[in-house]
């Protein structure tokens, strides 16, 4: 018998992780978007996106001044793009996603925190994709198809707006937290 078409995943243990989740029903969607805000944070992490997000702090100076209409801070962004975000493609795509956010005009903390939330929100949609196509490759199409609207419903559900105040340095609506591994049969799946 198989582990899975999740076991043969070319991804990072994390993402193996949520394909896991997303192909088990005894999972409940909330249960998988744990596992997916988890994967993500550990991505965040891992490229150091925190630094970037203080390097672009810096090019954008005060974030609570009103208005971009004045400077051409997006321009600084993009003229900045090597230094901040050479070699890491989560960097390179948070930056294209805050460059977006400010040309498009605002507040710049408000630029910051939707071009986070963007970027997060394409990262969890490729691997959702990433995933999908695996399980379609080592699979069938039907559970791929299953697999993939599981992981979706995860992404609408998972704190992304938290996450990317958070990381934006904005206060935080809700603590993040990691996902919880499961102890007994009481923590399972809830009955109807």
């Amino acid at each position: 018998m198989s582990d899975g078409p999740h076991k043969s995943l070319n991804m990072k243990s994390g993402w193996k992780k949520v394909a896991e989740r997303a192909d088990l029903t005894a999972f409940e969607p909330k249960q998988v978007s744990d596992k997916l805000m988890s994967a993500l944070q550990d991505d965040w992490a891992e490229e150091s996106c925190d630094e970037l997000v203080r390097g672009i702090k810096e090019i954008m100076g005060d974030t609570r001044q009103a208005s971009l209409l004045d400077d051409n801070k997006a321009g600084e962004l993009e003229s900045a793009r090597r230094e901040l975000s050479a070699g890491h493609g989560l960097k390179r795509l948070v930056l294209d996603s805050v460059i977006q956010a400010v040309e498009t005009g605002g507040d710049r903390s408000d630029a910051l925190q939707q071009g986070i939330q963007n970027a997060v929100t394409e990262l969890a949609a490729r691997g959702a994709r990433q995933v999908e196509e695996h399980y379609i490759r080592k699979s069938n199409e039907e559970r791929a198809i299953n697999v993939r609207s599981r992981l979706n419903q995860a992404i609408e559900l998972a704190p992304i707006a938290d996450f990317s105040r958070r990381a934006a340095g904005l206060r935080s609506l809700v603590p993040l937290t990691k996902a919880q591994k499961l102890q007994t049969l009481d923590d399972g799946v809830s009955l109807p």
